[in-house]
Formats: structure tokens, C-alpha cells, sequence
């Protein structure tokens, strides 16, 4: 999946770059949407247990940026999703990272397996 993210002045620090806090927040936004697609619903049903992100180029004021996701691992209650945001210019990469995702139930406070429809929904994002 890949789509272009909208910046808000917001994301910038004071020399222009986008801040590094910010590219979590894109994160989250893919997030969003590949849940969405692979078939959940808004209350979502699980929750971050891990974040990484490595920073390789700066990205500028006016840069236009992408964000593209794939799902790179599929466990038995968590799943993987790997993100790399780039210039849409040229698709030089600004940044990767990936998050582990666990599927909980907020009710017994437990983690549990992935419903099949989730997981063949992951197996398509």
C-alpha cells in the first residue's frame, strides 16, 4: 500500500525539517488505513507493542512525502508492519521502520489469536 502523506506546518522544526517526533505520527496513519483495509473495524482491537525507525535523509518544508506499507510477519496474535516514507519526486527514502501490532482484548485485559478474516486481510496489505 502507498499513499501521499499531507504535511502540516506543524511537522516542521525550525530549520525546516520535518521533526523526528513526526514520523511516528505518519506511522500511526498508515496504521489506520492498513487496518482499515484488512478488514477491521475503527474500535481497534489491538495494540503497539513495538516501534522502530531509522532516519536516512532529511525531509524539508515543501518536500512532498509517500508513505508505503507492507505487512512483513504474521504470528499466531501479532503481526509486523514495515513502513518506508519517500519523496515522491524521485522515491529517495527519508525514513523506515517497522511496529509490531498485538491482537488484546481490552474486556480480560489478555492477548488473543488473530481472527482468520483479520489475518487473511493482513495477508493482502
Amino acid at each position: 500500500m502507498r499513499f501521499a502523506l499531507q504535511t502540516r506546518l506543524n511537522d516542521y522544526d525550525s530549520k525546516g525539517h520535518v521533526n523526528n517526533a513526526v514520523y511516528l505520527a505518519y506511522f500511526e496513519i498508515g496504521r489506520v488505513r492498513a487496518w482499515l483495509a484488512a478488514g477491521g473495524d475503527v474500535d481497534a482491537g489491538f495494540i503497539l507493542a513495538e516501534a522502530t525507525i531509522s532516519y536516512r535523509s532529511p525531509a524539508m518544508m515543501g518536500d512532498p512525502l509517500d508513505l508505503e506499507m507492507t505487512t512483513a510477519e504474521i504470528r499466531n496474535k501479532a503481526w509486523v508492519w514495515q513502513y518506508r516514507i519517500l519523496d515522491s519526486r524521485d522515491d529517495r527514502l527519508v525514513a523506515e521502520g517497522e511496529t509490531v501490532q498485538v491482537m488484546f482484548d481490552y474486556s480480560s485485559r489478555t492477548t488473543v489469536p488473530i481472527p482468520e478474516a483479520i489475518r487473511d486481510g493482513l495477508t493482502r496489505t
